[in-house]
């Protein structure tokens, strides 16, 4: 009797291990073709993702970078360099009929505040030149954008003051014209350094 049970236990063992054969064997048989057209959608996909990312990033770094120039003052072209460029013959000419006037002119920024500038005008014989009517324009290097236009008023003979801040540092460029009389006019433009120390708070003309 208890060999027939061992038997029989035997017996259900092969077959529950034959079941687990016949199983791993249908496990292991090659995919459909459903099944493989699904993995190659799948594969498409994925690499067409990820291209199209890398794609976004550039030109979202593109984008970002242009913004930042554009917007920057520092990254633009000085306003009207081209027109000024051809007729520098032209502003040559008045530069030179200017110095024939002799004149010696001075520019300051005025302190403390640095709200404006005072420009000095001597003639040939070092006497202040009264009843002039000018203006100023200048803007900084780093802000060529930013350009600033304002009139000269006589606060005292031969001393001409224009409203206007100049409290950045560093290098400025500036153009005055001046009208003295019908047959005089002095135009020049000028660059000038302006530094924190008060011993060098003077324009230094190049």
């Amino acid at each position: 009797m208890f060999r027939e049970i061992s038997i029989s236990q035997h017996n259900e063992k092969r077959c529950i291990e034959n079941k687990l054969k016949s199983d791993d064997k249908m496990n292991t048989s090659p995919p459909t073709t459903a099944q493989l057209a699904k993995r190659e959608r799948n594969s498409k996909l994925f690499w067409v993702c990820l291209i199209c990312s890398f794609f976004a990033m550039d030109f979202t770094i593109a984008a970002i970078a242009i913004t930042m120039a554009a917007g920057d003052p520092s990254f633009r072209s000085i306003p009207g360099y081209g027109e000024r460029a051809v007729a520098w013959d032209v502003r040559r000419q008045r530069k030179e009929d200017s110095q024939k006037l002799g004149w010696k002119l001075e520019v300051q920024r005025v302190e403390p505040g640095r709200n404006a500038i005072d420009v000095t005008i001597l003639d040939a014989d070092n006497e202040p030149v009264s009843g002039c009517a000018g203006a100023l324009r200048l803007f900084h290097y780093t802000r060529v954008a930013d350009q600033f236009q304002c009139e000269l008023h006589e606060i005292e003979p031969g001393r001409y003051r224009a409203k206007i801040d100049v409290s950045k540092l560093g290098r400025w460029h500036l153009e005055m014209e001046i009208h003295a009389t019908l047959d005089r006019h002095y135009w020049d433009d000028l660059t000038l350094n302006w530094f924190e120390l008060p011993e060098k708070n003077t324009g230094i003309v190049e």
